[in-house]
């Protein structure tokens, strides 16, 4: 589906059937019901109405919200709860335009890309604040860059590449593609 502007929009069931780890049916529902949780906690962004009602389904522009949903289901693997992902999702979003989009587009390719989370204690209640990403690829280490922020005590760093080819499956298509070459 397109906006009239041309940009894709999905609705939930799209982009989880991209980013759910388990593909099958109760797999996908799951997924579902999280992206509705995070859409309702404002982490994720519609291009429609938040609340549009029964029978009427929430559209996201494809970019970056189908991004933004895997990185934040791959966090959630580390237990990251709607609190810790909502400044990574805002970071995120802000960087769209400059440095994510660049990265993200490269983890598409055959360059590795990284995402590296970082996240701010308040010294008071000792809760996360506030989050920090930072991105690099090859080609960074090419230019002999600094490749980790070496700053924090602890992050998590979720390799894009790898993310993209999960959400593209990407591998299964080329293996299915040299199948048939192999058997023609």
């Amino acid at each position: 589906m397109k906006m009239q502007s041309g940009v894709d929009l999905m609705t939930v069931k799209d982009i989880s059937e991209y980013i759910a780890f388990d593909g099958s049916d109760s797999g996908i529902e799951r997924t579902m019901r999280q992206v509705r949780h995070w859409t309702q906690c404002d982490l994720l962004r519609t291009a429609s109405m938040k609340n549009t009602g029964k029978g009427i389904p929430r559209l996201y522009e494809e970019e970056p919200t189908m991004w933004i949903a895997a990185i934040l289901q791959e966090l959630t693997l580390y237990g990251a709860t709607v609190d810790i992902l909502k400044p990574v999702a805002d970071e995120l979003y802000d960087h769209w335009d400059n440095e994510a989009g660049m990265y993200l587009w490269s983890a598409q390719t055959d360059i590795n890309a990284f995402l590296q989370v970082t996240w701010t204690l308040d010294p008071k209640t000792g809760k996360f604040c506030d989050a920090n990403i930072h991105m690099f690829d090859d080609m960074d280490k090419k230019a002999g860059e600094n490749l980790l922020d070496e700053h924090p005590s602890s992050s998590v760093v979720v390799n894009m590449s790898m993310v993209s080819e999960r959400i593209y499956n990407t591998p299964t298509i080329i293996l299915e593609e040299a199948n048939e070459v192999d058997h023609d």
